[in-house]
């Protein structure tokens, strides 16, 4: 992963959390001398972990140079007494934890790990430190070791998500091929011997779950995308970006008959996601909601509203008619390739769960009378939300 794609200004939120926001004041600079002297003492001490730790000891045997990871453990701990927290200490850490999704290391371990070197440096300070001074140290210890483990935690799991995405993103786009083959050979069976009715149906069988797979591989690479961008804060006006989307559901064959309706209060609502976000997310609940509107009475409606409960929010109401969903399902409905729908891929109300979660919102299914609700928060446009870090 290139030295770019490091969330710098994510990594520095979490130093603001644990009050390590002075750039140039790393609390521990000054006890140096005292709890930074030999750091092999803690290197010796992971290093008897490694050992005692079956997949830790098989992955360092296997390094080229297995001495390394020592020397990476003593500049490790050294560079906790730097005097900044600046961007060396944190590619530092953040190839740490790409290191240890590279050559499958357990987290448990990691986490293990950090905790010896909590406990290590606590010792340490028990040890050479005046009782007066050593609640301020062991303060000042804990911040930039749950630091050290936050940035190497938000790597593993960044680097982690990132490997899985692109081996299904992979499979994705490489079933396009064969399916696009089999449609094609179909096609070819119809035309040379469509007047066969037992080849003729066999063929359009095929024609059927080949347009199934496409679909279902392009919903795929939308929940893929949707999971692996990280959230662009912009301010999008709701009203304009629905109205594309029910333009294009519009077009759907058999959409035209359902009364849709949208009270959005106030009319200019404006909230602070990605256009390209707002769009999927809408498109998915909505598309979902049209699809299964009661046939005899297909109603679809939209609320907007100010979030009274959670203030910088807003609240999306999408009603349908009919009641589709039994009540154990309401639970499983937005989880990948859940549907009740035969030719259904599952993938839309997760695409837009993940969207939401995204930009800490929240989106939850209830049935209400004669119908079914879908609830979704979303952060609106203040200039705090828009400036917000990932």
């Amino acid at each position: 992963m290139p030295q770019a794609d490091i969330p710098t200004e994510r990594l520095h939120r979490f130093r603001e959390l644990l009050g390590l926001s002075e750039f140039q004041a790393n609390p521990l600079a000054r006890y140096a001398a005292s709890l930074g002297a030999a750091p092999e003492d803690f290197a010796a001490r992971i290093q008897a972990f490694v050992r005692e730790m079956p997949q830790l000891r098989i992955v360092q045997e296997s390094l080229p140079d297995p001495a390394k990871l020592r020397r990476n453990w003593e500049e490790w701990f050294s560079g906790l007494f730097e005097k900044g927290l600046g961007e060396t200490l944190l590619t530092r850490l953040w190839r740490s934890g790409q290191a240890h999704v590279a050559h499958n290391v357990d987290h448990r371990l990691v986490s293990t790990a950090y905790a010896l070197a909590r406990l290590h440096l606590h010792e340490k300070a028990a040890a050479v430190l005046p009782a007066a001074a050593l609640p301020e140290a062991l303060r000042d210890i804990d911040a930039v070791v749950d630091f050290s483990l936050l940035v190497e935690t938000d790597a593993y799991v960044t680097f982690a998500t990132r490997c899985e995405l692109e081996v299904v993103q992979g499979i994705a786009h490489q079933v396009r091929n064969p399916i696009a083959v089999i449609a094609g050979q179909a096609r070819r069976l119809l035309r040379r011997h469509g007047q066969v009715a037992e080849v003729a149906d066999a063929a359009r069988v095929l024609l059927e779950e080949a347009a199934r797979l496409e679909t279902l591989a392009r919903s795929v690479s939308r929940y893929m995308d949707a999971s692996s961008r990280e959230p662009a804060r912009a301010a999008t006006p709701l009203a304009a970006v629905l109205d594309g989307v029910l333009a294009r559901l519009a077009a759907l064959p058999g959409r035209q008959a359902t009364a849709f309706s949208a009270d959005i209060a106030p009319p200019d609502m404006t909230l602070a996601l990605a256009p390209s976000d707002l769009d999927a997310l809408l498109a998915a609940l909505l598309d979902n909601a049209f699809r299964y509107a009661a046939p005899g009475d297909p109603r679809v409606s939209l609320t907007g509203r100010e979030s009274p409960g959670r203030p910088g929010f807003a609240t999306l109401s999408i009603d349908n008619t009919g009641q589709t969903l039994a009540a154990e399902d309401l639970t499983r409905i937005f989880s990948p390739f859940h549907s009740s729908d035969p030719m259904g891929t599952g993938m839309g109300l997760a695409t837009a769960k993940t969207i939401a979660r995204k930009y800490s919102g929240a989106i939850a299914m209830s049935l209400i009378d004669h119908g079914t609700r879908c609830v979704v928060s979303l952060p609106l446009a203040t200039a705090a939300a828009v400036a917000a870090p990932a």
